[in-house]
């Protein structure tokens, strides 16, 4: 930012001086300052977005999350509706009784303590009805265990869902800070050519180069160019999946070069139980045992209260209430097979989730040992890059000095500032792959990226 504010402010006094008549040179100075404090002014909101910062509106915005926020809001109501099954039911009705009975309608004769009261073959009623289950076999409480633990496992997936879009954006924006560097060396290379094309013009007016020479330099500076188009090609894509996941239209704001180098942290193979996709199996393991259950209970005696109160309307008018309270055990005799089915079913899904579950644990180890390996590599990566750019600067420096005490070429001096600009490339890349390969193992181990720990300390100081 300073060295682009830098750039336009020289450029302002130079044209300021070119248009201004050379009575008002004394103006220049002042002119020129105002100009380039408007032009900082302008740049601030230019400033670089930290990766902690993109962290907190991904956590926010981005739609994935949003919808395992859903599925987890689905999965209350599915508990809230298997406990309800405890307190019964109410229901509310009315009736219309129509009977066709001559001797309901006509009777002939009377017990000794009743009357000929009048009876209508039309009546309606209403009143109330309910049930209560009581749950002697234990199948109400396994599916609220059921669903229990599937919402259990719903928060876990809401978790799973959280972290992969936490390192998804990290990923990305790392990715950004490579492009960076890699755009800033190009620059650097494309700069150093510009000025050898100038001297090389220089000596092929005064007949000290061939003209070769200059083309050579063209076509150099052409080429990086082309790579420098082609990486902005790239960048863009990656700035619109961080977009996407930021819920946002486009993301165009800078993006800084990555300067620290990564933090050491402990971690141990064996925690793996901090993952929140294990988590998820883990919890759905549970599931399964309780709708084993479920399935096993509804093989069971049931036991149900049920009760009722209605008030019948005749053809008088008068009409008279009624109420009735019944005990119903039920014993399951024969359904065809259906309920041992559906018993073996859950067994089944039962069994395919303990395998699913050893299954991802040991996918887990063996991508906590590659995250390691792969930190290591990058480590050293590193490292060894940082070595080469110290030998390519001093390479180039031994070569422009020979190139300016006319001992070498333009051709040559060109060379040494190729493999510094691609040595710089290589460090920046070799950084970005570092802090990716950090972030790679925290994911294996189910943590949040590095910066986001950033994010929490953000907010912890805005809050007090």
């Amino acid at each position: 930012m300073a060295r682009v504010n830098h750039d336009n402010c020289r450029m302002a006094v130079e044209k300021i001086v070119k248009f201004l008549p050379s009575r008002s040179v004394t103006a220049v100075p002042g002119t020129a300052l105002l100009f380039c404090l408007l032009l900082l002014g302008f740049s601030v909101p230019l400033q670089a977005r930290e990766l902690s910062e993109i962290l907190q509106q991904v956590e926010k915005n981005t739609p994935a999350l949003q919808a395992a926020h859903a599925r987890t809001r689905a999965q209350q109501s599915a508990l809230k509706r298997e406990k309800s099954s405890y307190f019964g039911e109410i229901d509310a009705l009315a009736k219309s009784s129509n009977y066709d009975d001559a001797r309901l309608i006509n009777p002939t004769t009377f017990p000794v303590n009743m009357t000929a009261d009048v009876f209508d073959d039309n009546q309606i009623g209403y009143g109330i009805t309910g049930r209560l289950p009581l749950d002697i076999n234990g199948r109400i409480t396994a599916r609220v265990k059921a669903a229990d633990k599937e919402l259990a496992a719903a928060l876990a997936g809401e978790g799973n869902v959280r972290l992969q879009v936490l390192h998804s954006a990290a990923d990305l924006y790392h990715s950004l800070e490579g492009i960076k560097g890699l755009e800033q060396a190009l620059r650097k290379q494309i700069e150093a050519l510009t000025a050898h094309i100038r001297v090389v013009t220089v000596a092929i007016s005064a007949g000290r180069v061939a003209p070769v020479e200059k083309l050579r330099l063209v076509a150099d500076q052409e080429a990086v160019k082309g790579k420098l188009a082609a990486i902005k090609g790239n960048e863009q894509g990656i700035r619109a999946r961080l977009a996407a996941l930021m819920g946002v239209s486009s993301f165009a704001d800078p993006v800084a070069l990555a300067g620290n180098k990564p933090t050491i942290f402990s971690s141990p193979v064996g925690e793996i139980d901090n993952r929140p996709d294990i988590q998820v199996i883990e919890s759905k393991g549970e599931a399964a045992d309780a709708r084993v259950r479920a399935a096993f209970a509804s093989r069971l005696p049931s036991l149900n209260l049920d009760g009722s109160w209605l008030q019948n309307q005749g053809l008088n008018g008068e009409g008279d209430d009624t109420w009735a309270l019944f005990a119903t055990l039920q014993l399951p005799l024969w359904d065809g097979g259906g309920r041992r089915a559906a018993v073996e079913e859950a067994r089944s899904s039962r069994l395919a989730i303990r395998h699913d579950l050893a299954a991802l644990r040991n996918t887990a180890r063996a991508e906590v040992v590659a995250a390691q390996a792969d930190w290591q590599a990058a480590r050293a990566g590193y490292q060894a890059a940082t070595a080469s750019v110290k030998a390519a600067k001093e390479t180039e420096r031994i070569q422009s000095d020979r190139f300016s005490e006319g001992r070498l070429s333009a051709a040559d001096l060109v060379d040494a500032e190729a493999a510094l600009a691609s040595a710089r490339s290589n460090k920046a890349l070799a950084l970005t792959a570092w802090w990716q390969a950090g972030d790679h193992l925290r994911r294996a181990l189910g943590r949040e990226p590095s910066a986001y720990h950033q994010t929490a300390n953000l907010s912890k100081g805005s809050t007090n």
